[in-house]
């Protein structure tokens, strides 16, 4: 007789367990699943302070204004370390900026601005440089392709247990135009969770 109120209560223990079991698994997978941050790279203007193609060596003095976007879906803050954004002219290397770590809050989204300065003697020392002086003087204006990576990293915390790492880099492809100020970009972006 003694033995059943133990097996009750044991029971009853045990079925509270497994529908807490079940409902944690359920919000789980619907509410608090960890998402992967989405992140949007884009060039939103160019200063040019001095351009001489006809001096000896040419000058040439422009940066970049990259605008970095965060959005997190997550019900937990993405936190994520430097953002660091490269550019390139032809493959090679021509300036970098860094923007320090941050945080982005639950289900907000986050823009951060960066200014990329374009080291003007390894642009205007480069045989493609000079090609593309000559071939502005038949087919004007003269136009420089870069290109800019930028890449986030972090993770996001859920429910102070699940960690979801994700890092995402924006390419894009600029096509300046120093001489009249203009730039035409085309970005794409990858994502890796995990």
């Amino acid at each position: 007789m003694k033995r059943k109120p133990v097996v009750i209560c044991c029971s009853v223990l045990l079925a509270l367990i497994v529908i807490l079991a079940i409902v944690f698994v359920v919000l789980y997978f619907t509410v608090f699943r960890p998402r992967s941050p989405h992140v949007a790279a884009k060039v939103v203007s160019m200063t040019v302070t001095q351009v001489d193609v006809l001096a000896i060596p040419p000058k040439l003095n422009l940066s970049f204004d990259v605008a970095v976007t965060v959005k997190n879906p997550n019900y937990a803050s993405f936190r994520y370390g430097d953002v660091v954004t490269d550019l390139n002219y032809h493959g090679l290397a021509v300036g970098q900026s860094v923007m320090f770590a941050g945080e982005v809050g639950a289900r907000t989204t986050q823009t951060v601005t960066a200014t990329v300065i374009v080291q003007a003697d390894k642009v205007v020392f480069t045989p493609a440089f000079v090609q593309e002086l000559a071939a502005s003087v038949f087919n004007p204006p003269l136009m420089l392709p870069f290109e800019t990576r930028t890449t986030v990293a972090g993770k996001a915390v859920v429910a102070a247990t699940f960690k979801i790492k994700a890092s995402s880099a924006v390419t894009c492809l600029i096509s300046s135009y120093p001489l009249t100020g203009e730039s035409n970009t085309n970005c794409t972006s990858t994502t890796n969770v995990g």
